[in-house]
């Protein structure tokens, strides 16, 4: 999924055309457009996951470390507010592990 995440020029443009300090007005163009059909998949809440993690190591690489704890509450805050009832229903966090099947070193490195 990594791979496929980090070869995805319309993601990867939106994580790019992101001023140098994140907005909430961007990850939430970005979630929204993510589940934009309204359909949920284990893919697409990596894909948010995956959203996230690239915004941190923009503030990161960019020298605002202050950020990561507002994206990480942008994150929790759109995954309570639109996803969780989702992944409760694929029963829970556990859902991930059988969709994706036993984790694997090389699927941890993914995530």
């Amino acid at each position: 999924i990594g791979d496929e995440l980090d070869g995805n020029v319309e993601l990867q443009r939106m994580i790019d055309d992101s001023s140098l300090i994140p907005s909430k007005d961007v990850f939430l163009r970005v979630a929204v457009e993510i589940f934009s059909d309204g359909k949920f998949n284990w893919g697409r809440v990596v894909a948010l996951f995956y959203f996230a993690c690239r915004l941190v190591l923009k503030a990161l690489i960019t020298k605002i470390p202050d950020i990561i704890r507002t994206i990480i509450t942008w994150t929790t805050d759109y995954l309570r507010d639109h996803v969780i009832a989702w992944i409760r229903d694929q029963g829970g966090w556990d859902g991930i592990r059988a969709y994706f099947g036993t984790p694997t070193w090389q699927t941890v490195g993914v995530f």
